[in-house]
């Protein structure tokens, strides 16, 4: 698939790269992305107070990339959001969102802009393959098991490309519920009907899949395709995570970031905002059970479920340890009087 447009043609797109304190991840995507065939795009970064260097980088390698400079509490909703503005501002017809950790190849805006247009797809992700496994599928849109715990999840992951094909068939393109915001495209009517993406509700994670949501529910449907691969840079699905992991004190403590920070996936009052605008009215206590009330008490359960096991595995020891220490003062007495 690899589509050229006629740059006197060809709509303007503007892709919105949200960063922050990643400077070797973002110069890589840059000294990339700033090749692509596609002739009416532009490049928006998003840097929300890095100090790390990224700045500089940006400035003196790539003076056509465009830079909004946000705060420290501009997490990917708020970057993004300014990205969008820009980009609306400067009359772009799409809008790409695309993350900093990224790779694609070179005709990647091309083909996707290309199948959009022919198809008249207001919205259109692409498939999201691991960086480090091609043909390794991270995802392929998004959805929500109303009534379970399951709220955003990812679809096809880590499915390889050939079963995903067996599965939908020769499709260019597949319906979507929602979607990761890494390579989706989105036209300015979207945004001009029902407004930018949900600062408030989601302040970093499931803002993606909630402007999806919110959109279908405006009459505007969603699409990805199989045909038009992003690469993300994230862990396989045997691998731990390559940043530094947190460290809580108690589980107290993990309580409160896991359920309360806004930089947790797990944040609360994302999930309770989603299932209120969301769910069917059937299903909502069920949902509110499952996908809010188990899962905040999960790290909680699990850690007094691990120290249970550790005292009992401690008491097991300490048993075996006593009955070998009385055979051997038996054994020892016997010997003294034999």
């Amino acid at each position: 698939m690899d589509h050229q447009i006629d740059v006197r043609l060809s709509p303007i797109v503007a892709a919105v790269v949200p960063c922050r304190n990643r400077r070797l991840k973002t110069e890589r995507f840059l000294d990339s992305f700033t090749k692509q065939s596609y002739p009416n795009l532009n490049i928006i970064v998003v840097d929300a107070n890095s100090t790390d260097g990224t700045l500089d980088i940006l400035y003196k390698k790539f003076p056509s990339v465009g830079v909004v400079r946000t705060n420290d509490e501009s997490y990917w909703t708020a970057s993004s959001n300014r990205g969008v503005e820009l980009a609306l501002a400067k009359g772009c017809d799409y809008v790409l969102t695309i993350n900093d950790d990224s790779y694609a190849a070179l005709n990647y805006v091309d083909n996707l802009v290309s199948l959009a247009e022919s198809n008249m797809l207001k919205i259109l992700a692409s498939r999201i393959d691991f960086f480090k496994a091609p043909g390794l599928i991270w995802s392929l849109g998004s959805y929500s098991s109303w009534g379970s715990k399951d709220l955003f999840q990812l679809s096809y992951h880590a499915v390889w490309e050939d079963a995903l094909l067996q599965n939908i068939g020769g499709k260019s393109f597949v319906e979507i519920e929602a979607a990761a915001g890494n390579g989706v495209l989105i036209h300015r009517s979207v945004f001009e009907k029902i407004g930018l993406y949900d600062e408030v509700n989601m302040p970093h994670y499931h803002a993606d899949s909630e402007f999806i949501m919110r959109a279908r529910a405006a009459g505007i449907l969603a699409y990805a395709t199989p045909k038009v691969v992003v690469y993300n840079d994230f862990p396989l699905p045997n691998e731990a995570f390559s940043e530094p992991q947190l460290h809580f004190k108690n589980v107290f403590e993990e309580f409160t970031y896991t359920s309360f920070n806004k930089k947790s996936h797990l944040l609360v009052w994302p999930r309770l905002f989603a299932i209120q605008k969301y769910c069917p009215w059937h299903k909502k206590i069920p949902t509110y059970r499952k996908a809010v009330f188990l899962v905040m008490i999960d790290p909680i359960f699990e850690k007094v479920l691990t120290n249970i096991m550790s005292f009992y595995s401690f008491i097991l020891n300490y048993n075996q340890r006593f009955r070998s220490m009385l055979k051997k003062s038996f054994n020892r007495i016997i010997l003294i009087f034999s």
